[in-house]
């Protein structure tokens, strides 16, 4: 292999270590350039970069890569390249905001509104939010990221005669609004989660690839007795898993 090029902005030390096999020489580089210069969501080297750098073959260095891929550490996307890997979360099934469960892990939430609109609720809504059908309800599209990798992507109606003006507000923590401004606490909580796959429109959204497997959550939230709030979130997969608490039927 060549010696002493540059694979990014910086320089990587090409010290091999123990390392035996071409394979192995490359994937050490590359945890190298990962850990000493890249952060996560940020693209590695093209194929073509490497081969011309680092003097191998392209199928040494797509082994290379297919190997931290297997062990989460890069990803690939498809039609744009090879990524480090986002903030992976593992979350116990409780009745929080995004926000301050990302928080509570050392990750920096953000919120991107996509959509924010009033409507009417289509039967579905109506049925979840105890309302009567085409009932005026404000729907809410967001984008939810942890220190800048796309984690969630989230649907949510709230019924408008509880929260007038609610579109005039800040839409990134819609829990904390509803307490400050309306007075509304949540309290509890139903969810059931399922499996599927991604579609083009959520996998643009979510920066993975289509029919990547997604993690699904319904949720209806109350506050009190009454449902406030009923919302999808679709999550990659790669970057969240749920725990829960398992008792025998009848334990207490």
């Amino acid at each position: 292999m060549t010696d002493g090029q540059g694979l990014g902005p910086g320089r990587i030390d090409h010290h091999l270590g123990t390392a035996t096999t071409k394979r192995a020489q490359v994937r050490e580089i590359l945890e190298r350039l990962i850990d000493d210069e890249l952060h996560s969501g940020e693209a590695i080297p093209s194929e073509r970069s490497l081969v011309v750098r680092l003097g191998v073959s392209r199928v040494t260095v797509r082994q290379a890569i297919a190997d931290l891929v297997e062990h989460g550490i890069l990803e690939r996307v498809h039609g744009k390249g090879t990524y480090v890997t986002g903030p992976q979360v593992d979350s116990r099934l409780h009745l929080t905001s995004f926000s301050r469960e990302m928080r509570a892990r050392g990750l920096e939430p953000a919120t991107v509104v996509l959509s924010a609109g009033e409507e009417e609720a289509d039967d579905d809504v109506a049925y979840a939010l105890r309302i009567k059908p085409r009932s005026r309800v404000v729907r809410v599209e967001r984008l939810r990221t942890a220190d800048g990798s796309p984690m969630a992507y989230e649907v949510g109606f709230y019924p408008s005669v509880l929260f007038p003006g609610l579109l005039k507000r800040e839409l990134g923590s819609l829990y904390d609004v509803f307490a400050s401004e309306y007075g509304v606490v949540v309290t509890t909580g139903e969810q059931t989660v399922r499996a599927e796959s991604a579609d083009a429109h959520r996998a643009r959204i979510l920066g993975t690839a289509k029919r990547a497997p997604l993690l699904v959550q319904e949720r209806v939230t109350s506050g009190g007795d009454r449902p406030i709030e009923f919302s999808t979130s679709w999550y990659r997969a790669d970057r969240y898993r749920i725990h829960m608490a398992i008792t025998p039927r009848g334990a207490r």
